[in-house]
């Protein structure tokens, strides 16, 4: 996933609060269409269990793929 959509995520979840309780409660998944997310993407971000905001935000951080080198 790119880092652009985990920021993209993790900005909505800053300023917007029910934004973040739908993820935090595991209930976003259809809260997630904006930020045009695969299946495989929208089941990692909907697999992360996080008691606050801030572990959420950590573990999503996780889900960044390294970009590959232009040749």
């Amino acid at each position: 996933m790119s880092k652009l959509k985990l920021n993209a995520i993790a900005t909505q979840a800053l300023l917007d609060k029910e934004f973040k309780a739908a993820l935090l409660s595991g209930k976003g998944q259809d809260r997630l269409g904006a930020f045009q997310l695969n299946d495989e993407e929208v089941q990692a971000v909907m697999s992360i269990q996080a008691m606050d905001l801030d572990q959420f935000i950590r573990h999503l951080s996780g889900l960044i793929q390294p970009t590959q080198a232009l040749a």
